[in-house]
């Protein structure tokens, strides 16, 4: 199984203003890599360095959005 490791800018893709297309085209990518993870076609590898980068975003429901499971 492939193994990948996202940054944390992937995490907050999805959540970032969608009117410009090229961020609307990334924030899709990423939403199927994580969910091609969550099916189990890929498996998702987290550091201890994502963890502390998204517990130190201000927006405090972007971080909850992140951090919760879909």
């Amino acid at each position: 199984m492939p193994r990948l490791y996202l940054d944390v800018c992937c995490f907050n893709r999805p959540f970032d203003d969608q009117t410009q297309a090229r961020i609307r085209v990334e924030a899709e990518a990423v939403l199927s890599i994580l969910e091609r993870c969550e099916t189990g076609v890929w498996e998702l590898i987290i550091s201890e360095i994502v963890e502390t980068e998204v517990a130190q975003i201000a927006d405090q429901e972007r971080r909850q959005r992140i951090e919760e499971p879909s």
